[in-house]
C-alpha cells in the first residue's frame, strides 16, 4: 500500500501547484469558456486547459513511480509509457479544440489515431468473459478495443457540462478501479489509477462550484482515455482476457448518458454531434436541484456502480453488478430524473411506426413524412417550411401558423392556409406546440383542421411527430429563424402564446 499512497500524494501536490499555472496561461492566451445564455450559463468567462495540469501531474507521478521502482516487474513501465504518449496526444487535440473548435469528424479521426497505438502495443483484448462464458474475439479485438476507448473519451467529454462533474466522475472511477486492480493482482494498473485519482483530487480544489478553471476537452478526453484503459487492464482475468462486467458497470453512468444523447438526437432529427441540454446533469438542474446537489447525486451513482463492480469482482458474481445497474436505471426513469424523456421518445417512435403501417393501409400512397424524406436537418428554413406545409396538407390541416419570439417579443410570423376544399362534417381540432424557453428565442406552432376521414387518429400521430421534428430542430438553431412576416393563403388566426402547452 505504500507505493500507492506515495504516488497519490505526489500527483496531488503536483496538481495543486500546476492548476493555477494552467489557469493563468489559459487566461493570458484567450483559451476561455465564455457564457452564451443558452447552454453555457455560467456568469463569467472561465479559463480552460485544466486538463494540461492534470496530465502533467499524472506524468510527474508516474515518472517518480517508475524511478522509485513501484510496480517493478509487473509491467508498469510499458503501460505507463504507452499511456503517457497516447494521453499527451489526446491532451494536445483537446487544447487545440478548446481554442479553435475542431470539426467533430476530424476530431473523431484524431481520437482514433491516438488510441490505435495502444491496441498496436499489445493491449487489445483477444477474449471477453460474460457471465462466466468466454467469447473469442480474434481479429475483432483490435477494432473493439479502439471503439471502447474512443467511446470512453467521448462519454467523459459529453458529460463535462457542469462545475466539477467530469473530474468527480473520473476521481470516483479511478478510485474504484484502483481497488479492483489491487483485488485482481494488477498492482501496476492500481498505481496508474491512484496517480489519476491524485491528479483529479488536486484539480477539484479549483474546479468545484463555483469553478475558477474548467477541464476543457484537454482534460475530459484525457480522463476518458485513462479510465477506458484502466477499465480494461484492471479487470483482466488473464493476459488479454477481459471480464466485460467490470468496465461496463463501472462506466455505466457516463456510457448511459452518451447512449441516450445519441438516441435523443436521432429521434429528434438532430445531428449526433449537435449540442443540447438533455444530459443527466441538465435534467437534474431542471428539476430545481442546485449544482452541488446534482454533483453529489451523480457522484453517488458512480460510486454505487463502482462498488457493485468491486463486489462482483470480490464475490465472483457478475449478476450482482448488473442487478445494481438495472435497478439504478429503473429508479432514474421512474422518478423522471433521467432517461424518461428518451424512453418516451422510443415509445412514440414505435407507436409512430405502427401508425405509419396502418396509414399505408388506410391511405395508400402517402408514405413517409416528406419532412423526414427530405432530411430536414440539412435543409434551409424555407425548404423545411415548405415540406412542413406539404405534410400538413396530407394530414388534412386547414391552417398552419408559426410565430417566433425573442425575449417575449414577436419578431416573425409565418402562416399557411390550405386552399383545397376539405370534406365537411366532423369536429374541429387544434394542436398547439411551444418550443424553447421563455426569455430566449423560441417558436410556437399551431395547426387547425377538421376531422375528415377514418384516418384522423393516424394523421394526428403523423402530424404531431412532424411538428415536433420541425420545432425541436429549428429552436436549437435560433439565429437561423427568419424575423419576417409571411402569409400564404387566407389571413391567419392569432398564433399560440409563448407560454402555451402542447395540446
Amino acid at each position: 500500500m505504500g507505493p500507492l499512497w506515495i504516488t497519490f500524494l505526489i500527483t496531488l501536490v503536483a496538481s495543486l501547484a500546476l492548476t493555477p499555472a494552467a489557469r493563468f496561461a489559459a487566461a493570458r492566451l484567450g483559451a476561455v469558456d465564455a457564457p452564451d445564455g443558452l447552454r453555457k450559463l455560467h456568469s463569467r468567462s472561465v479559463p480552460l486547459w485544466g486538463g494540461v495540469a492534470v496530465y502533467v501531474a499524472l506524468l510527474i507521478g508516474l515518472t517518480v513511480g517508475q524511478w522509485a521502482g513501484f510496480g517493478e516487474g509487473t509491467g508498469l513501465a510499458e503501460l505507463a509509457t504507452v499511456l503517457i504518449f497516447a494521453a499527451g496526444f489526446v491532451c494536445l487535440i483537446g487544447c487545440v479544440d478548446d481554442s479553435w473548435d475542431l470539426n467533430p469528424r476530424f476530431k473523431l479521426l484524431l481520437q482514433i489515431v491516438a488510441v490505435l497505438p495502444i491496441a498496436a502495443a499489445g493491449y487489445a483484448i483477444d477474449r471477453v468473459v460474460i457471465f462466466g462464458t468466454p467469447l473469442e474475439l480474434g481479429w475483432l479485438g483490435v477494432p473493439l478495443t479502439v471503439l471502447w476507448l474512443v467511446g470512453c473519451i467521448n462519454a467523459l467529454n459529453l458529460l463535462d457540462g457542469m462545475d466539477g462533474l467530469a473530474a468527480t466522475v473520473g476521481l470516483s472511477t479511478a478510485a474504484m478501479m484502483a481497488v479492483i486492480a489491487t483485488t485482481m493482482g494488477h498492482h501496476h494498473v492500481a498505481i496508474i489509477a491512484v496517480a489519476l485519482a491524485g491528479a483529479l483530487a488536486g484539480f477539484l480544489v479549483y474546479n468545484l462550484p463555483p469553478a475558477s478553471i474548467f477541464l476543457g476537452d484537454s482534460g475530459s478526453m484525457v480522463i476518458g482515455l485513462l479510465v477506458g484503459i484502466l477499465g480494461i487492464q484492471g479487470s483482466l482475468k488473464t493476459t488479454a482476457t477481459l471480464s466485460l462486467t467490470v468496465p461496463a458497470v463501472v462506466l455505466s453512468i457516463p456510457m448511459l448518458d452518451t447512449a441516450l444523447a445519441i438516441v435523443r438526437r436521432r429521434l429528434l432529427g438532430m445531428p449526433i454531434d449537435a449540442p443540447d441540454r438533455g444530459h443527466i446533469h441538465h435534467r437534474l438542474l431542471e428539476r430545481g436541484l442546485s449544482v452541488w446537489q446534482a454533483l453529489c447525486i451523480i457522484g453517488a451513482l458512480v460510486l454505487a456502480t463502482g462498488a457493485a463492480a468491486t463486489a462482483a469482482t470480490i464475490f465472483r458474481n457478475d449478476a450482482l453488478a448488473w442487478i445494481t445497474v438495472v435497478t439504478l436505471l429503473v429508479l432514474l426513469v421512474r422518478t423522471r430524473a433521467f432517461g424518461h424523456y428518451e424512453f418516451s421518445l422510443l415509445k412514440l417512435r414505435v407507436a409512430s411506426a405502427m401508425a405509419w403501417a396502418v396509414n399505408l393501409l388506410v391511405q395508400p400512397g402517402h408514405g413517409r413524412s416528406r419532412l423526414r424524406r427530405k432530411k430536414s436537418a440539412g435543409m434551409s428554413f424555407a425548404g423545411a417550411w415548405q415540406a412542413l406545409c406539404e405534410e400538413a396538407a396530407i394530414c388534412d390541416v386547414k391552417q398552419l401558423d408559426l410565430t417566433i419570439w425573442d425575449a417575449e417579443e414577436c419578431v416573425g410570423r409565418h402562416s399557411w392556409a390550405n386552399l383545397a376544399k376539405l370534406p365537411e362534417g366532423g369536429f374541429e381540432w387544434t394542436l398547439d406546440f411551444c418550443f424553447g424557453d421563455s426569455g430566449q428565442v423560441s417558436c410556437g406552432l399551431r395547426a387547425t383542421g377538421r376531422q375528415s376521414s377514418a384516418a384522423h387518429g393516424w394523421n394526428m400521430q403523423r402530424l404531431t411527430r412532424t411538428l415536433t421534428l420541425f420545432g425541436e430542430y429549428w429552436t436549437a438553431r435560433p439565429m437561423e429563424l427568419p424575423r419576417v412576416l409571411s402569409m400564404t393563403g387566407e389571413e391567419a388566426q392569432l398564433p399560440v402564446t409563448p407560454h402555451s402547452e402542447a395540446a
